[in-house]
């Protein structure tokens, strides 16, 4: 099964997390499995978001919509997400 690591940097993890969590319904309509949401150490406004998927492309669809590019906004996301889609062996 695919994990996605999705990470990127937000204005204030305190009120960026919030409407993340609200956003529930559009993660499992992708099909995403929440694994875990990490800060780095000594840098809060980095998060990393780590999530098992059995359809890739229902998770790259729900990245290219503009409701999701809105909410990330929203959210007070800064510029692109960094992913990466590991296969587990």
């Amino acid at each position: 099964m695919p994990t996605i690591f999705l990470q990127h940097r937000v204005t204030d993890y305190e009120a960026w997390r919030p409407v993340y969590d609200k956003d529930v319904e559009r993660r499992s309509a992708a099909g995403l499995s929440e694994i875990g949401v990490f800060r780095k150490a000594g840098d809060e406004n980095l998060v990393l978001l780590v999530w098992s998927t059995e359809n890739v492309e229902d998770f790259q669809a729900m990245l290219t919509s503009e409701e999701l590019k809105d909410k990330m906004q929203e959210a007070g996301v800064i510029g692109e997400p960094e992913i990466w889609i590991g296969e587990g062996m």
